[in-house]
This record gives C-alpha cells, structure tokens and sequence, in this order.
C-alpha cells in the first residue's frame, strides 16, 4: 500500500474486510483520520462542500434572526458532517479554525463554499495544527480590532491576531446566561481562572460584586475592556494577577466568603510551581473552594477535557463534596449550546460539561 498523503481519501476496514466507511487522513492527537461518509462513492468536491455549508447555515437560522446575540459557530466539525475544522460568526466576521493538515488542503473549496452560503464582512483563518498558531486574512479588507460582539444582550471585545484565544469562549454562552439568571442579586463572586471574564461581566450585570482571578496579566486588561463596554463601574469589581492556590490562601487570611465561585480551568497547565491536569487535580480546585461558599451559597465547576466523561466528572465532584462534610444538591448539568452540534457516534465532540452546585447549610 503506497503512503497516504495528509488529505488523501481512504476506506477503513475491519478485521473481517468489512467496509467501516470512508475516511480523510489527517494527523492529529486523537489519530490519523476524519470519518467522511458511510458512502464510499462520495467526493470532496466544491458541491459537498456547499451542501454542508447549506445545511449548517439552515440548522442555526434562529440564531440569525436573534436581536440579542450575534456570536455563534455556524459550522462545528463532526457535529456538522466533517471534522477537522470549525467556523465562528462574530458580528459578521467569520473565523475558520483548522485542526488538521488534510482538512487544510481543502481550504479553497472550504473558503468558496463560506463565501456562497453565509453574509460577511471579513474572513480570518487559525491554523491550530501548527504549535504557533498563526492567523490569517482571507478576504482583501481587514477587519478593525478589536471587535464588539452582542451576546445576550452583553458585550465583549474580539481579536484575532492575538494567539489562540479571541477574547470569548462562545461554548459557555448558555453558562453565562444562567449566571445572569441566578438569584444572587447584591451578592458576591469569585470567578477563578477568569480570562477575560466574561462570567464576571455575567454576574455584575446580575447586580453582583465579583472578583475575578487569572494568572496571566493580559487578562486584567481585557476584563477591564468589558466592564466598559458593559457600562458597569469597577469600583466594586476587583481583579487580581494570582495563582488560584495562591488566591485560595489569600481568602482564608482575609476571611472572605462568595455566594458563587466559578471554576474553569484549562484542561492541563504547567507553571514554575505546578503541573495540573483536569484528571488528577480538578478535586484540589474544588477542596480549595468549599470552604469560601457561604451558606446556600453556589458552585460552578466547569471542564472541556473531551476524555473526561460526564459521569466520571459528576462522580469526581460528589466524591469529592462529601468529603468536605457540607449538605449540597446538584442543581442543574449543562453542555455545550446548539449551535456548537454534536453527534452520537463521536463522543468527543460532547466535551463540555458544566455542573452547578447548591450548598444547603
């Protein structure tokens, strides 16, 4: 058999030579490969790739017509019928991002495909197969950065060009519009790992004092950026450049206390001081802030690790709680929202989980 070139289209066979699809090849960290089609006949051609636009353009025409939000993914992967790449809408301005080399080959027809389906103002692409991460232009006018996107009413500010991130993680949207709804008027929150804080922004509107905690500095800035935005004044709103742990031990010196903490972390990390992993040290985040929840007091704990499952996580959290001898429920289980689509058949794409916890004593 000659050697597969990233992109070249192959079909996959069992142990008995039964056909189990056909399949693209592109390396990534979870294997070498995307499932195409069931129908082995099928071509990556301008035309598949326009259908699958249509498709996904029709599945989120309510999210078009929403006066309140007009930041959404309009194309997600496996959920959408092809892994390898995703698309995000801010406000007019799509941002491609591409998980794989074989996927990448495909980027003209990709590009086309965009530009028959959807209204835009300009198109960017990331290439996150490439450890730099660059970002690019694709359309001739550049857009201005940064951007304002409306979310539930809320604003935050975009950039591109700047790494990875953009400035908002658009799969906690439903999380945010929970923490908008919760009843903690005149409250307080503490909002660990806060990037560029848009739980914060969330709970502020929601009239409450909140304290946001992120080890980077960039993140004082672009928290600052939103409270703007969001017309809401800081004098209440405090923002400190902190390890957690190291915030964990600053609150029980001062004897502070939360009516809501916030816990989001990366699904691994290494610093000077620690190695963390969601998997073996998500139990420490939440042993670190139990005893600053007040009573009736809530927690929202938060992970996108793709190979933690659900159940392992719920039982991880309720193991954990027990521990800590504090009466709790668990209020409400949440994923990812409906625009970032999921299928049955690749678990994976069902990574986000969030969990809400009510303290009862």
């Amino acid at each position: 058999m000659d050697p597969l070139n990233e992109g070249d289209l192959f079909i996959l066979k069992n142990a008995s030579a039964e056909a189990l699809g056909l399949f693209y090849f592109g390396r990534q960290n979870r294997g070498i490969g995307y499932k195409v089609s069931d129908d082995l006949e099928v071509k990556l051609t301008q035309s598949y790739f326009t259908a699958l636009m249509e498709q996904a353009h029709k599945e989120r025409e309510s999210l078009y017509r929403a006066s309140h939000t007009n930041a959404f993914r309009i194309y997600n992967g496996e959920g959408d019928g092809l892994g390898g790449f995703t698309v995000d809408n801010y406000n007019g301005h799509l941002l491609i991002q591409w998980y794989s080399k074989g996927i990448y080959r495909y980027q003209q027809e990709v590009l086309t495909a965009l530009k028959a389906v959807f209204n835009y103002e300009t198109i960017y692409e990331k290439l996150r197969f490439d450890r730099e991460v660059p970002t690019h232009l694709l359309t001739d006018k550049p857009a201005e950065f940064p951007l304002i996107i409306q979310e539930n009413n809320l604003f935050y500010t975009i950039h591109f060009e700047e790494g990875p991130m953009t400035g908002i993680f658009l799969d906690q949207r439903d999380v945010r519009n929970k923490i908008l709804a919760l009843p903690l008027e005149e409250g307080t929150m503490l909002n660990l790992f806060a990037y560029s804080g848009g739980f914060s922004v969330a709970a502020a509107k929601n009239g409450m004092s909140t304290t946001s905690v992120d080890i980077a500095k960039r993140s004082l800035e672009l928290i600052e950026q939103n409270f703007g935005l969001n017309e809401l004044p800081l004098d209440d709103h405090f923002r400190y450049t902190l390890d957690v742990f190291d915030m964990f031990k600053y609150c029980s010196r001062k004897k502070l206390s939360y009516d809501l903490i916030v816990i989001d972390p990366p699904s691994f990390s290494r610093s000077k001081k620690r190695r963390f992993s969601v998997k073996s040290n998500y139990h420490e985040l939440i042993e670190g802030a139990v005893p600053l929840v007040k009573a009736n007091g809530y927690l929202l704990l938060s992970t996108n690790a793709s190979d933690y499952s659900l159940n392992a996580f719920k039982k991880m959290i309720e193991t954990t709680l027990k521990e800590q001898r504090r009466d709790f429920e668990f209020v409400e289980v949440m994923g990812l929202p409906k625009d970032f689509k999921t299928t049955n058949s690749y678990k994976a794409s069902k990574y986000l989980k969030v969990v809400l916890i009510k303290f009862l004593d």
